[in-house]
């Protein structure tokens, strides 16, 4: 068995393992006595989020200490922190603090990294290694921590962002620190201002940032977190850039070009106002969601899906049922402002008194002698059987003088009631909702893992769908390829819930954007032309998260070792963290990063740190992975006596011909080269299989590297 293969097998072996594995924790052990554990705790926590767009560039600064700890011993200790990142996410870095120095972590293969970092534990070195173990769980250590000290990370990612009408949400990750042995301290949010983000607030507050400046952040704004950071919701919020319904931005490398694009499926489709009563009914018993948490995402809701054509009522449980207003109030900023004025968390009941409502609410709707849409919050359990559940459907039904639809909220997650007939159980009052709601052409939601995201889908049902719906993308002279649906993937969407997408191009602007499907079983189509493109410049964090999004369709492909390989290869040359590599930050002068002591919120460059950072001292090439099969990354470093030489770079059979050479003008004058082959010669063409000669010469100095292309 080749080295390569044991390897990989070895690398399928801790990846199987390491998948089971994903609860949240934070743990300080020894490494020398590893039964000797106690909790972790985060001293200190900042996290800043710079809007690119589709996604948002999220940093997330810990502290880590062995507080409250009594470990008996002075061995070095060492910090194992499982967490989740959101979904989709892509790890693009990794700082750890040594002293006043920054150790910026270099991406290698998980097995070579995990190799390194134990022999590093056993030599009482400084490493730190962060490894993703699962769909959205990752595994960070960080060795050695003595029990009365400190150490400091940076990790970074790029987020895919929730977009609206209104608004463009990025979730605040705060839950990082529920963890943490003890309540952190100290919790800072620091963003930036431009011309298209420049309106930032966060969802569980009505504090205002601070204009902050400093050497690290450079001008900024700032809020204080740590009375919030109980909250595990928060959202920074900016103001929707779109305009005309699209937002549109794209980054153009040597020969091919790469694009995000959000579009309002809806755009075109005018005159769908919403009239929806609002209904909350509340058992203290049953949730552990409270009701000021209830009435804050309520509110943020309204804010991002309704507008000033839009109407609504709020009515709540109580020994009488309490309602905000005998007529609608208006959708907008503020006629919500107004309404959430006139009550508060404490005018609604402790305990269920649904059937009232519901019988109120249908009357109020009959007496407004207009159609509307149910919003219903309830928990209660009261209403299970199937025998009673019947029957208040049916009074319910009895009530109503027009059909209104139902939309039901289900937030009961503590203290389950369940009910067992039709040949299944039902959890609490889950089959009056469902049938209620399918009787009535409602939706049914219960809460999952937390009542911002599943709150936010049944939101988005409440103007309807689109069947059959089409984007289609291309240029006037030229096409797109390699599309990427990042959110509203499938033939049926929400009106008002924005296409998110990514990909490649070729040619020249205009872009067309072409958007099509049925609507009230109504066919409609519409194209937009973009052709500004001097003002849709994007960043390079574009083409970064289409490698991503890229490395995610070959993860969930037939994993083969050309498929690892692949992999590998293409997150070691974008910096992008994937289940068979690892970020490692060691404790020598090639990893000091004397430019990590800014952080402006600019997306993290697609290059590794040698190439910004390291000066050789001597000539060295080395190629990776190698053997290889679709792409190999070649990296030459120059020391200081050969910049400004001409060196040329070329690729050569073993008969001695010329196979590939590489533009040589904008490769002079570095340091650090990196070169990528993927096997195609100087026409295009794939070659053969088999050895290849990579060729750097310059004058009297020839240097050489075999290569092994394998099909």
């Amino acid at each position: 068995m080749s080295l390569m293969i044991r390897r990989l097998t070895i690398l399928c072996l801790i990846l199987f393992a390491s998948q089971t594995y994903s609860q949240w924790s934070l743990t300080v052990l020894d490494p020398q006595q590893q039964w000797n554990t106690a909790p972790g705790s985060i001293e200190e926590a900042t996290f800043s989020i710079g809007p690119k767009g589709i996604y948002s560039q999220v940093s997330a600064y810990l502290t880590f200490s062995a507080k409250g700890s009594n470990f008996y011993t002075n061995n070095p200790l060492e910090v194992v922190y499982n967490f989740e990142l959101p979904e989709g996410s892509i790890v693009s870095d990794l700082w750890l603090w040594i002293g006043d120095k920054i150790s910026k972590g270099k991406i290698m293969d998980v097995w070579t990294a995990s190799q390194i970092y134990e022999s590093i534990v056993n030599r009482r070195q400084d490493p730190a290694i962060l490894k993703k173990i699962g769909n959205k769980s990752y595994q960070l250590r960080v060795y050695p921590m003595g029990k009365n000290e400190t150490r400091k990370v940076r990790i970074t990612y790029l987020a895919p962002v929730v977009w609206n009408e209104t608004y463009v949400v990025t979730p605040i990750p705060t839950e990082l620190l529920k963890v943490s042995r003890y309540q952190v301290p100290k919790v800072l949010l620091k963003t930036w201002k431009t011309p298209e983000w420049n309106t930032p607030s966060i969802s569980a507050s009505d504090n205002l940032f601070n204009l902050r400046s400093d050497s690290f952040f450079g001008d900024h704004f700032e809020m204080d977190l740590t009375n919030l950071a109980g909250i595990y919701s928060n959202n920074l919020v900016f103001n929707n850039p779109m305009v005309g319904g699209v937002y549109f931005k794209y980054y153009k490398l040597a020969n091919e070009g790469f694009y995000q694009l959000s579009v309002m499926p809806g755009n075109s489709l005018t005159g769908n106002s919403k009239k929806v009563l609002f209904m909350i009914d509340y058992d203290s018993r049953k949730s552990n969601t409270s009701r000021a948490t209830l009435l804050t995402n309520l509110k943020q809701y309204l804010k991002s899906n309704f507008n000033v054509n839009d109407k609504f009522n709020i009515m709540y449980s109580g020994l009488s049922i309490g309602k905000v207003s005998e007529e609608w109030l208006n959708g907008d900023q503020s006629g919500i402002e107004k309404a959430f004025s006139s009550f508060s968390e404490n005018s609604i009941s402790t305990y269920s008194n649904l059937p009232t409502l519901m019988k109120e609410g249908c009357e109020y709707l009959n007496k407004k002698g207009a159609s509307g849409t149910i919003f219903l919050f309830s928990n209660a359990d009261q209403l299970g059987s199937n025998t009673t559940a019947n029957q208040v459907i049916s009074d319910i039904r009895k009530i109503m003088t027009n059909n209104y639809p139902v939309m039901a909220y289900d937030y009961n997650d503590k203290d389950y009631v369940y009910y067992y007939f039709n040949n299944r159980s039902y959890v609490g009052n889950e089959y009056f909702y469902d049938n209620l709601c399918r009787l009535t052409g409602g939706t049914y939601q219960r809460i999952g893992n937390n009542i911002n995201t599943t709150l936010g889908e049944l939101f988005t049902k409440l103007n309807g769908t689109i069947n059959s719906f089409d984007l289609y993308t291309s240029l006037q002279s030229g096409f797109c390829y390699s599309r990427q649906a990042i959110s509203g993937k499938g033939e049926v969407v929400s009106l008002n819930k924005p296409i998110t997408q990514i990909g490649k191009y070729t040619g020249e602007f205009p872009f067309i954007v072409k958007t099509s499907g049925m609507f009230n079983s109504s066919p409609f189509t519409q194209t937009m032309m973009i052709d500004d493109a001097a003002n849709k410049m994007g960043e390079d964090i574009i083409p970064k998260t289409w490698v991503g999004n890229y490395i995610n369709t070959l993860m969930n492909s037939t994993v083969t070792n050309s498929v690892i390989n692949e992999i590998v290869g293409l997150s070691r040359t974008h910096q992008i963290l994937t289940n068979y590599t690892a970020f490692l930050a060691l404790e020598n002068d090639t990893s000091w990063c004397y430019t990590c002591y800014k952080d402006d919120g600019k997306p993290i460059g697609s290059t590794d740190v040698e190439t910004n950072l390291e000066i050789p001292t001597e000539f060295s090439m080395d190629a990776y992975p190698n053997p290889f099969n679709s792409q190999v990354t070649i990296t030459v470093k120059l020391p200081n006596n050969m910049l400004g030489q001409k060196l040329s770079f070329k690729i050569f059979n073993t008969l001695g011909q010329v196979v590939k050479t590489f533009s040589s003008d904008e490769l002079q004058n570095k340091s650090v080269v990196k070169l990528f082959w993927d096997g195609k010669n100087d026409f295009g063409e794939v070659i053969s299989s088999g050895v290849y000669l990579f060729n750097v010469s310059g004058g009297k100095f020839v240097k050489t590297l075999k290569l092994m292309y394998m099909k």
